[in-house]
């Protein structure tokens, strides 16, 4: 399928390879992780109707300051995108209009992450979150995961995830990101 989207970068092409099941973002600031991966959860909820995609995050503050503000630019770049999507603010929710819903959520502890499956998972931030909320996460859901992390430090998605069958590490930086300006990548 072609993309809704007037840009997109290599990083984008990475996180949609069939091979994987997994796929590990580790990136430093701007390297674009979150903003390709949104893109690539909008591609998947408008190519298959009735896909449930899990965003989660440490909480739903820095996910309404990150990957759901990350969502909300993507639609209002694309006239076409905001006819598709629906965004309801209240319950942190974008709806598609075939029926494919992207839910952003945090959870409490590992027995808060038992409650729903879902198609896609999109774990923000994945140092912020304990190694068993996501694998109740992993395991209920059906079809991918995306995971994504500045590295500041070893934590469990080095210990427990990369390295593992089915998962591919994508490594970033601010250079291979399309969407920042010549005076941004300069300051960085």
């Amino acid at each position: 399928m072609a993309t809704p989207f007037k840009v997109i970068g290599p990083l984008f092409r990475a996180n949609r390879d069939n091979a994987f099941r997994t796929f590990v973002n580790q990136g430093g600031t701007s390297s674009g992780k979150t903003y390709t991966i949104m893109q690539v959860l909008f591609t998947h909820a408008i190519e298959e109707q009735g896909c449930v995609i899990t965003v989660c995050g440490q909480d739903l503050p820095n996910l309404k300051v990150g990957a759901l503000r990350d969502a909300e630019k993507i639609i209002g770049n694309s006239e076409w995108l905001s006819l598709f999507f629906t965004v309801n603010k209240s319950s942190s929710t974008i709806s598609g209009m075939n029926g494919s819903v992207i839910e952003f959520k945090s959870y409490e502890d590992e027995q808060d992450a038992k409650n729903g499956k879902r198609d896609y998972l999109f774990v923000n931030e994945a140092n912020g979150v304990t190694y068993a909320i996501y694998w109740q996460l992993a395991i209920r859901t059906r079809k991918k995961v995306w995971l994504d992390y500045n590295p500041s430090a070893r934590f469990w998605a080095h210990d427990e995830v990369i390295n593992t069958k089915g998962t591919r590490l994508i490594i970033t930086d601010h250079r291979g990101n399309p969407f920042l300006t010549e005076e941004e990548h300069a300051s960085i």
